[in-house]
């Protein structure tokens, strides 16, 4: 045999060894390597964009026994390298976690949701900031959404905007929901909880757009709960006896943020005062509750007609103008005097 084929022969030999323990050993020291054996749950998160160094590091950081290569080499392999995602994962650990179960676990099974509280009577302004905390939503982009004529037709909407159809509650909602998706979950949960009590509305003599615009003042209005429907018989009486609401929740409406109200602001000229035009505002001012929906539909008996605020989250009501006067003098005697001894 020549020096050339055996030369041949050696490097055919050491070509197939390689071909044949490279897999095998890359198997069972790489894929079958076991990358955590802990008992505990393990919370951590991938931000977006992430690269599979910068994912290697969070996950080493929190006791995952993975290298950069190995994780590179792993999800490529198995096709995955583009396909881990990111979020918050919740992982709970069976004995001995080999790598190639684990990537299946970070492209198939991480916890991409996270729960995003929505007050009760949180306006369409307010639930955009909470998205663009929670989830990086463009807020801007989210009120415009919602007053979009396209999406208000969408939903049969006798509305200038989804303002009391967004129903406040806890939502669990994927990381790359998109507008639409957020604003149909919102909408829907609307729609179930108005089931429940959709022959009241039916046979209330309102509108279902005039129940939840009354309800959303309710809610505006309320701070102690107990008074809901209390609350809910001054502004219902004072609709059938033609007076005006003179609702400050539906001045407040026309204001990025709560203020002090002055008489200059009761006085614009805006559809929405009802301090100047009578009636319920075009629409409601905030995304009430159920509770607040029922309650200005059952309103107590009293025939209340004026209330006013203590200031400790309850009201004196009246049912005559002199009545509520002296109780207003009383709360400006009681502000007065604390305001001496301060």
């Amino acid at each position: 045999m020549t020096k050339h084929k055996r030369f041949l022969l050696i490097t055919l030999f050491i070509t197939l060894s390689v071909l044949i323990i490279l897999p095998v050993w890359t198997k069972i020291r790489i894929f079958e390597k076991i990358v955590y054996s802990g008992t505990d749950s393990v919370y951590f998160e991938i931000p977006k964009s992430s690269s599979l160094e910068e994912i290697s590091c969070i996950l080493q950081r929190n006791g995952f026994d993975i290298t950069e290569f190995e994780l590179k080499l792993t999800a490529k392999w198995f096709g995955k390298d583009s396909k881990i995602r990111y979020g918050r994962f919740v992982f709970y650990p069976s004995d001995n976690v080999r790598l190639r179960d684990f990537i299946n676990f970070l492209t198939t099974n991480g916890s991409l949701t996270t729960n995003v509280t929505i007050p009760e009577g949180s306006k369409t302004i307010d639930i955009a900031k909470i998205l663009k905390t929670n989830l990086n939503i463009d807020s801007i982009s989210f009120v415009e959404r919602t007053r979009d004529t396209e999406i208000l037709e969408k939903y049969n909407l006798p509305a200038q905007s989804l303002e009391g159809y967004l129903y406040p509650e806890t939502y669990n909602f994927n990381e790359d929901e998109k507008i639409d998706q957020i604003i149909d979950k919102m909408f829907q949960m609307n729609r179930m909880k108005l089931s429940v009590i959709r022959s009241k509305i039916d046979s209330s003599g309102f509108s279902e757009h005039q129940v939840l615009t009354l309800a959303s003042i309710i809610q505006g209005e309320v701070m102690n709960y107990d008074e809901m429907e209390f609350i809910s018989a001054v502004y219902n009486n004072r609709l059938k006896k033609g007076m005006l609401l003179q609702a400050d929740p539906t001045i407040q409406y026309l204001f990025d943020k709560p203020k002090r109200l002055l008489n200059k602001d009761l006085a614009i000229d805006n559809p929405y005062n009802t301090y100047i035009y009578n009636g319920l505002p075009p629409g409601p001012i905030n995304n009430p509750s159920l509770r607040a929906i029922k309650a200005a539909l059952e309103p107590s008996g009293e025939p209340y007609t004026y209330m006013v605020a203590k200031g400790d989250g309850n009201h004196y009501f009246n049912t005559n103008l002199e009545g509520h006067l002296e109780d207003k003098a009383k709360l400006d005697k009681l502000r007065k005097s604390v305001k001496y001894r301060k």
